[in-house]
């Protein structure tokens, strides 16, 4: 039978009720439970018999009741057997053991869930959730087929009944999750700030593959901003620009794959797309053959797989992170990184991202640039934003405009358009006309955006909509939940958020259904300086890809098949790799 968590503790406040008046258990209980008027008689139904429990109208009867038919007192019987076991011994030691528990029983969430506590100098309550296996917490990471990648944070916002903050414990640590477009402003509005929050790597495990001086970990507010300066220069609009004829390049050889093939994993063709603009326009390296494309290729997914390993999450280093694929995925990019910066120390400027963070010069000082360790840690950042993300929004895009031909059929008549106007060349100017197709890539990052962003830490306790986020705590700022509760579009069954019912790119060209908040590159400080890269790139590989491909979908031609996603990746990927049937695409001329 399940015992009601209070149970215990109601049992042992009996026990220490008899102890303190020198009754037996039972009397206790009765007392606990039949205070009546000792002037007004009362009868209870048994639950189980229904024979009548009788109080007779008199006040020494207040604790001892009478059960008729049983043939006696039957709590009365019960306590004659058992005082002779309460001697003054045992009263004591049970009074010691009793007190003991209560005063764990107070204590017992800090014990099991370090940190968990409330501020006591706060008179916001904590956000409502549960906190999972005692020192582990949940597992956040967990997917599912039915749903994805972080499924937990999912079930456990519908569970809760949609609250816009709700508490969890992972990693050790407790933590909360934190969506609203209002709410997460309100986090990150002292970002950096002694009262504020801040960015956490979450181990040092995970800090010694994605590098500790990246500007995506940089707590110290001025040093931040001279990063993202000279970083951010490698990404401005005349450097993206300046990319564009080898990023189609890079999409034309993928169309080569794509129409070579009878049946293909759009999966395995955007990871490739992403990863060839990663080691020729990021890095700009200079891989000869399909071995060394393929290499690279390996060992950037070996490298990228250290996100979703548990190991790297551990407190601790465990002793065989060099034998992992993260490990020597991340030593083998460090060391082509290497080769190239001396490259360009001997050869000069090559046009390359990696080029421009390794010359640039801070703005506001000339004699500022970034260190080595620098260009290293924030050019395998790039990578991560320029190819994981962007992979899987690609890999979305063609499942979805899979199943909406009608808006595949519009996306094309512009490419056609423009292509009939412009060529098959493509610009910065000429993608900037492609509104349609940025319609449509905006609708896909809204309703299968990254599932979570970048931890950041409590530096004080902090009150946002109504509920403490006590200091220490780690704050995950909840994209996904953030879009789901849009008020312009929200459903009671978040149908607006079904890649079947609410995918409609037209609704960006309305303002009274145009997304009131649209969070896919993050918020604030730490808004993702990747985001006109992936933009462009995606934009390039589906102008491209509306050109020369039409195509089926292998496994779901139906409304009644189901869709099934991958458990452990960053972001929503379908479980068949977006399986598709290609064909070439009628050429314009005809």
């Amino acid at each position: 039978m399940k015992q009601h968590p209070r149970s215990s503790t109601a049992i042992l406040f009996i026990l220490v009720a008899a102890i303190v008046n020198n009754a037996t258990p039972a009397s206790a209980f009765i007392g606990i439970q039949s205070k009546t008027n000792p002037s007004r008689p009362s009868s209870v139904a048994s639950q189980h018999d229904h024979r009548l429990i009788k109080v007779p109208p008199t006040a020494s009867t207040t604790t001892s009741l009478e059960m008729t038919g049983g043939g006696g007192g039957l709590f009365a019987s019960a306590s004659e057997a058992v005082a002779p076991l309460f001697t003054p011994m045992v009263r004591r030691m049970l009074l010691v053991l009793g007190a003991a528990y209560l005063v764990l029983t107070k204590r017992l969430n800090k014990i099991l869930y370090p940190g968990s506590g409330s501020d006591p100098t706060s008179d916001a309550p904590l956000p409502p959730g549960s906190l999972g296996c005692p020192f582990l917490g949940k597992n956040v990471m967990a997917g599912s087929t039915e749903y994805g990648p972080t499924v937990f944070f999912n079930n456990a916002r519908k569970k809760l009944g949609n609250p816009s903050i709700f508490k969890s414990f992972a990693f050790g640590l407790p933590m909360v999750s934190v969506s609203g477009k209002e709410n997460i402003k309100s986090v990150l509005k002292d970002e950096f700030s002694p009262t504020g929050v801040n960015t956490m790597m979450v181990s040092d495990n995970l800090g010694s593959i994605f590098g500790f001086e990246s500007l995506l970990y940089e707590k110290d507010k001025m040093e931040h901003a001279s990063l993202r300066r000279l970083v951010g220069s490698a990404m401005s609009p005349t450097s993206i620009a300046a990319a564009v004829p080898s990023i189609q390049a890079a999409a034309d050889a993928q169309m080569e794959k794509i129409l070579s093939a009878d049946t293909i994993e759009m999966e395995d063709v955007c990871n490739d797309f992403t990863l060839d603009v990663a080691w020729r326009t990021i890095l700009g390296l200079d891989l000869v053959g399909e071995d060394e494309v393929h290499t690279f290729h390996t060992m950037v997914k070996g490298w990228i797989s250290g996100m979703f390993n548990p190991f790297f999450l551990l407190p601790f280093r465990f002793p065989f992170m060099k034998q992992t694929k993260a490990y020597k995925g991340h030593q083998y990019l460090v060391s082509k990184v290497e080769e190239k910066l001396a490259d360009l120390e001997k050869n000069g400027p090559d046009g390359s991202t990696l080029s421009a963070m390794y010359f640039t010069e801070d703005t506001e000082d000339n004699s500022k640039r970034l260190t080595h360790q620098q260009v290293i840690d924030n050019s395998l950042i790039l990578i991560i934003a320029g190819s994981e993300t962007s992979a899987s929004t690609l890999t979305c895009a063609s499942l979805i405009l899979g199943l909406h031909p009608d808006v595949w059929a519009k996306v094309k008549e512009e490419q056609q358009t423009i292509q009939s106007q412009y060529g098959d060349g493509l610009t910065k100017e000429i993608l900037d006309e492609c509104t349609y197709l940025d319609s449509v890539l905006k609708e896909i990052l809204r309703i299968k955006p990254i599932e979570g962003m970048e931890f950041r830490k409590t530096e004080k306790t902090l009150v946002v909509d109504g509920k403490q986020i006590p200091k220490g705590w780690l704050i995950f700022n909840n994209v996904k939940a953030t879009h789901v509760n849009d008020p312009v579009l929200q459903t009671d069954d978040e149908s607006h958020m079904d890649v079947r019912k609410g995918f409609n790119p037209d609704r960006w060209n309305d303002e009274t259904t145009k997304p009131s908040v649209w969070l896919p590159f993050g918020e604030g400080g730490r808004r993702c300086l990747g985001e006109r890269l992936a933009m462009t790139e995606m934009k390039i590989f589906f102008a491209t890809l509306a050109r020369k491909v039409d195509y089926d979908l292998v496994n779901v031609k139906s409304s009644d098949d189901e869709i099934k996603w991958k458990k452990m990746t960053a972001m929503a990927r379908p479980l068949d790799g977006a399986e598709i049937k290609p064909r070439a695409a009628v050429p314009l001329s005809l």
